[in-house]
């Protein structure tokens, strides 16, 4: 009986330790392959460039079906590169898979305030398609994204940055001009520089543009 236990032991303990290497050697190659697409996501230029990025991101999710991170970068790619689609038809297309791809981190993670901030970036470029028939739709709901981003994380400097952005861009009418939008984008840019996260593939995008808006400011 002593002996049966002992094997039965011994095959637990293989098993156990078959499955840390599995999961260790798979941790290995997600943060070289995510490090490496947000690597040329930051180089990428055109939207052919995007578009490969987006399908490197959903490669790998499709690998790591259980992070968040992927399909976020892959929405990210797709919003990043709408923003240049003169026409509508396609840019409504990029971004309802864009949508589709965020919609899967968002339900990852519902909690992250990175992945509501990614959502309030995609509604301008909505917006673009056509301003007077979805501007005021829009332009609300991003603002009340942003306002469940602060709630979940308060010193996201993303948040601060597109509301800086958006304030500028609208007329003071509507409660926007450089005199609102400047404070704001001071505080995005205070939070830019304390802002600290350990993770290596964790977002970063925003600080340049942010200075270079406030430069313009000044």
């Amino acid at each position: 009986m002593m002996k049966t236990n002992l094997r039965i032991c011994t095959i637990i303990l293989i098993a156990l330790f078959t499955c840390t290497l599995s999961a260790t050697a798979q941790e290995d190659r997600y943060t070289p392959a995510m490090k490496n697409a947000i690597e040329l996501m930051d180089q990428a230029a055109n939207p052919a460039e995007f578009t490969e990025c987006a399908n490197r991101f959903e490669r790998i999710a499709s690998a790591e079906k259980n992070r968040w991170m992927p399909y976020y970068y892959a929405s990210y790619s797709l919003v990043v590169m709408s923003f240049d689609e003169s026409d509508g038809g396609k840019k409504d297309q990029i971004l309802d898979r864009a949508q589709e791809l965020l919609d899967k981190a968002m339900d990852l993670e519902p909690e992250e305030s990175e992945i509501h901030v990614l959502q309030a970036f995609l509604y301008p470029s909505r917006i673009m398609v056509d301003p007077m028939g979805r501007g005021m739709t829009y332009i609300e709901k991003m603002f009340t994204t942003l306002e469940t981003a602060k709630s979940l994380n308060p010193d996201n400097p993303r948040i601060y940055f597109l509301e800086g952005i958006n304030k500028l861009n609208l007329p003071p009418s509507m409660g926007g001009g450089a005199d609102i939008a400047k404070p704001i984008l001071e505080e995005a840019l205070y939070k830019f520089e304390v802002f600290a996260n350990e993770d290596p593939l964790w977002p970063r995008w925003g600080e340049e543009p942010t200075r270079e808006e406030l430069d313009k400011l000044q």
